[in-house]
């Protein structure tokens, strides 16, 4: 397992050839720049004409791919915890199917707009496949009434209901999502936690804060933030977080995350959506520099997959970032600081 890892690290691309995509002059020259990397096998299956959509959907299978093959040659505690890169997909799946079907999109445009690899391993297509087919919300959730999504599916619906908005639902499977990072890392063996407690923490916690911070900003009341966060968190007390969630606005809510274990991530910008935007990219920034300074040792644990993982998915936000940057002529400079290097 460790030296699978070791090889897939060796892979990762460099930050100067990362910079060097930056300076590519549209997608076909970008994308003829990855046919030696471990992207080639995705990349032939793209067709011209290119578009960043359609590449960022390369990177992700592989991402993919490469986590099915962590999980497969993982001890049985830690492919049970890896598995959460998969149930990622799935929750955007779920949500990516309430959007097209909104959108009245057929069965084949929708199917192609999903995940299928992902559940083919976790063995839940069959279900998102029958979702796929309805033709209204109703049926959407209906078709998902026995997976471990009905509950919060059924009341993003009541919302649905009333104001025709997907915000909730999306927002509720977020939660949902988190709240399964802390309960597998809980399921962790003892030993096991130290190494995966610095991963859990910042994606749980961060998803917390950041929520709190976007719906004050946006004006929402006290109790859908209550609805809209994980009632567990890592690093940040219970207190803090009912202190932000009753705060008479955004300023006053940011002045208590400011206050909190993470204070040095909410640094106060311009306008409150650059700030949050900041601090969402400063706890994608600890994360990933955490796991590039890890040492792979001589004995495995946890924290060996999870931090090549964090690189490998910083790795696909970094080429989707310059895919995008590519095909909107985004000046060199600024795709570069978009990067996570």
């Amino acid at each position: 397992m460790l030296v699978k890892i070791g090889a897939e690290r060796s892979k990762l691309l460099s930050e100067l050839k990362l910079k060097t995509l930056t300076e590519t002059k549209n997608l076909e020259e970008f994308t003829s720049q990855l046919r030696d990397t471990d992207y080639k096998e995705q990349l032939d299956k793209v067709f011209a004409p290119f578009t960043s959509r359609k590449i960022e959907r390369t990177f992700h299978e592989n991402l993919i791919t490469i986590v099915i093959e962590i999980i497969q040659n993982s001890p049985k505690h830690a492919a049970n915890y890896l598995k959460l890169y998969l149930y990622r997909f799935e929750a955007e799946n779920i949500k990516t199917l309430i959007k097209v079907t909104n959108a009245q999109l057929s069965f084949e445009q929708k199917i192609a707009k999903l995940y299928l690899s992902a559940e083919d391993y976790i063995k839940n297509r069959a279900a998102i496949e029958e979702a796929a087919k309805a033709q209204t919300m109703k049926q959407v959730i209906n078709s998902l009434k026995r997976s471990e999504y009905s509950l919060v599916l059924s009341i993003g619906m009541q919302s649905y209901d009333r104001d025709g908005s997907t915000t909730c639902l999306d927002v509720l499977l977020d939660k949902f999502f988190h709240e399964k990072i802390y309960s597998n890392y809980v399921n962790l063996p003892k030993k096991e936690k130290p190494f995966a407690h610095f991963y859990a923490s910042i994606e749980n916690d961060g998803f917390t804060l950041l929520t709190l911070l976007r719906g004050k900003n946006l004006n929402y009341d006290a109790n859908w933030l209550r609805l809209a966060v994980p009632p567990n968190n890592f690093n940040i007390y219970s207190e803090t977080v009912e202190e932000m969630v009753t705060a008479a606005d955004f300023e006053s809510a940011l002045k208590v995350a400011q206050e909190c274990y993470y204070a040095g991530f909410f640094v106060r910008a311009q306008s409150a959506e650059e700030t949050i935007a900041n601090a969402e990219k400063a706890f994608k920034r600890a994360l990933f520099q955490h796991a590039k300074k890890s040492i792979i040792s001589e004995n495995f644990n946890i924290g060996a997959p999870l931090a090549f993982l964090t690189q490998k998915e910083a790795e696909v936000h970094n080429l989707t970032a310059i895919s995008s940057g590519v095909e909107a002529e985004i000046n060199i400079e600024e795709m570069q600081r978009k990067l996570l290097i």
